[in-house]
């Protein structure tokens, strides 16, 4: 079982588009200067990124001075409330009178330091914005490094890098996530691919969900509407058309191919029936044509034979379609486990 350190560990160094993000953050504060950080979503594990961020910095440049980043939702985003959070030994010689960016550059405030300012409210982030692009074009932007998290608009300005994270970060990368995560259990490659499903629905597209889905993997098998609702705190039908979304995507391809496999296993006695029109008034010339329904139709008829065994395998994809398709319903694990089952025994 991955801990909660696992996931943010394995998503900021092991993913692909997560850990470029990363790099680059890296490689923008060893230039120093002023740096804005654009992210139009919540990050997942985003105090992981910042810790793993200043600390790569900082083996870079071990006479850095790294402030602990400042959530300005707590400190409030005054310029005075600023100071005070980044720079307390300097915030009381600050004058109103003086603009900030000139008062930056003259005090040498913050020389020597990374600052990682975030949780700045959208409506503030124009003033701050500038304030930042008037301070990045002084030679005292050249002595620190400054990083401003904005979660509205990307804002581009000279002298100024810019780097977001919707650039990066894509749906592959949560579901390579989800694949690693799934695969150190012991469940069986089928099982394993349906959990894998099952998370990316769920999380609908935030990984920050994986722990505490996979936390009762156990029971997400087996009840995923249930474990969905708990865990996530989603309602019944929000989590209901969830699962159905995994179950699809895991049981259309197989029960298609399933169709095809027990087709040709059954070839010569469906040849004996081509060609035929169903109540539809469709036409099959092809045994390939047909679909397990008619199998179904026909032995019920008596027109053909199957063993029980052949039967059951048979019926039991035939059932699970018909309720996937028409019954609008999340399956149990108790109709599904014979489908994969199966597919494992005739893959």
């Amino acid at each position: 079982m991955w801990t909660w350190e696992t996931y943010e560990r394995t998503w900021w160094n092991e993913i692909y588009g997560p850990q470029k993000l990363c790099r680059d953050l890296v490689e923008a504060g060893r230039i120093g200067g002023c740096i804005f950080f654009h992210h139009s979503s919540p990050l997942p594990w985003a105090e992981a990124l910042r810790d793993q961020v200043q600390e790569e910095m900082q083996s870079y440049a071990s006479d850095l001075r790294i402030v602990p980043p400042v959530d300005l939702r707590e400190t409030g985003w005054t310029e005075q409330a600023v100071l005070e959070a980044v720079a307390p030994e300097s915030a009381q010689e600050f004058l109103s009178a003086m603009t900030l960016s000139r008062f930056l550059d003259r005090s040498g405030a913050l020389d020597g330091k990374l600052v990682w300012l975030y949780g700045l409210p959208e409506a503030a982030e124009p003033v701050w914005t500038e304030r930042l692009a008037e301070f990045a074009a002084l030679p005292g932007a050249g002595r620190c490094i400054l990083l401003l998290e904005v979660s509205g608009k990307r804002y581009r300005r000279k002298k100024v890098r810019d780097l977001s994270a919707d650039d990066y970060v894509r749906g592959f990368d949560v579901t390579q996530l989800c694949t690693m995560a799934v695969g150190v259990g012991r469940e069986s490659s089928r099982h394993k691919e349906y959990l894998t499903y099952l998370c990316q629905e769920g999380a609908a597209g935030d990984p920050e969900c994986l722990p505490a889905l996979l936390g009762q993997r156990e029971r997400l098998l087996e009840d995923p509407a249930a474990v969905m609702m708990e865990a996530l705190g989603l309602g019944e039908q929000e989590a209901v058309r969830r699962v159905r979304r995994a179950q699809l995507k895991l049981l259309l391809p197989l029960l298609e191919d399933l169709r095809i496999a027990l087709l040709e296993e059954h070839a010569a006695d469906c040849r004996k029936l081509l060609p035929f029109r169903d109540e539809f008034g469709n036409e099959y010339h092809s045994e390939y044509e047909m679909e397990l329904r008619h199998l179904v139709y026909y032995y019920n008829q008596g027109a053909i034979r199957l063993t029980r065994e052949e039967w059951a395998r048979v019926w039991t994809p035939y059932d699970a379609r018909n309720r996937l398709m028409h019954h609008m319903k999340a399956l149990d694990l108790s109709v599904i486990g014979p489908v994969l089952e199966l597919a494992e025994a005739i893959q």
